[in-house]
């Protein structure tokens, strides 16, 4: 009789479940507010710039899932943005605290941003493809430069805000 008993909560066990990784998408796309009011980093136990790290490597791979789900890069970048935005303002975060005062990323958030975006490599490396559109003539995108893309990615991500903010102060 106890095993009669267990059997639905074995079945419970081994069963398939729906689950729902990442954040909350409704019709218009992500839900910005909810993810602003809802997803809260653990940044009084990290510090604020292992914080923002994390907030980038969620932006940047945000963008490279929307490549590879079929989105334009530009689109997808726009999207990224506004929820690397919203998880920044959710947590209270600044994102001018990761310069240096030359305009470089502190090196600690840039070492901690590359490790967490390299979580979505198996992602960047299908995206590449769809990322780079125009090359050289006579160069082909062969398994080998999209390897050496998909490791250069997260440096590269993380330089567009450095950049973006040397850019300013021209």
């Amino acid at each position: 009789m106890k095993k009669l008993f267990l059997l639905p909560f074995l079945l419970i066990l081994i069963s398939p479940i729906k689950t729902f990784a990442g954040f909350p998408e409704g019709e218009k796309g992500y839900d910005l507010k909810k993810i602003e009011e809802s997803f809260k980093l653990p940044c009084d136990e990290i510090g604020k710039d292992d914080c923002i790290a994390r907030a980038f490597g969620v932006g940047a791979c945000t963008w490279v899932f929307g490549i590879k789900n079929g989105k334009e890069s530009k689109e997808a970048l726009r999207i990224a943005d506004e929820v690397l935005i919203a998880l920044l303002k959710g947590n209270k975060l600044d994102i001018n605290s990761i310069f240096e005062k030359d305009g470089s990323i502190k090196e600690g958030i840039q070492k901690e941003a590359v490790y967490r975006i390299n979580f979505c490599k198996d992602v960047t490396k299908l995206a590449i493809p769809k990322l780079i559109k125009k090359l050289p003539e006579g160069v082909e995108l062969d398994e080998e430069k999209i390897d050496n893309l998909t490791k250069v990615f997260p440096l590269q991500y993380v330089s567009m805000f450095e950049q973006m903010r040397k850019g300013n102060k021209n």
